[in-house]
């Protein structure tokens, strides 16, 4: 919910109302109860795109299409998730404590946290060509040189290594 308190009461409602016929209130009811929200199911594209998981990544994506997100909202989201990915790469190579890189990157030191766990296993060449991707994607998608669906879908395949002949269904 971002931590906006009336939609935060909306899903609790939605929940007391489930429950009130006696049913559990189980982990599983609540996630399929609560919608996620954007950034948390973009941070989930980016880490399915990270892990070269194609199939999962698209699924991800049609699922955010069929929802009326638009592409070059989704591309700039993952723009700013890369760049934050990168940054703190970075820091941390520079010897910057998760603290310190929060405090620089003026970023919640969670985002952070979370943030070093995607990249301690990553080359910095591998998160580089990511961004520079979606810039180019970014570009694509202003001038209007292809379809902003298409370029974005363009972009994952050819990050997570499946454009060339490979076939992800979906």
């Amino acid at each position: 919910t971002n931590g906006q308190y009336s939609i935060m009461m909306g899903e609790v409602r939605k929940l007391l109302t489930y429950a009130s016929d006696g049913s559990p209130l189980t982990v599983a009811a609540v996630e399929a109860l609560v919608p996620k929200q954007l950034n948390d199911r973009v941070f989930d594209l980016v880490t399915d795109v990270l892990r070269k998981n194609a199939a999962a990544a698209l699924a991800l994506y049609r699922d955010l299409l069929a929802q009326r997100e638009e592409p070059i909202r989704l591309n700039a989201l993952m723009l700013g998730q890369f760049r934050l990915l990168l940054q703190v790469k970075l820091l941390a190579k520079k010897g910057y404590s998760q603290g310190d890189i929060a405090g620089t990157l003026k970023a919640h030191p969670y985002r952070v946290k979370l943030a070093m766990r995607q990249v301690d296993r990553l080359p910095y060449q591998q998160l580089a060509t990511a961004y520079s991707g979606l810039v180019d994607t970014e570009t694509a998608m202003k001038t209007g040189t292809i379809d902003k669906a298409l370029a974005f879908e363009l972009f994952m395949l050819k990050y997570t290594g499946q454009q060339s002949g490979k076939h992800v269904r979906g």
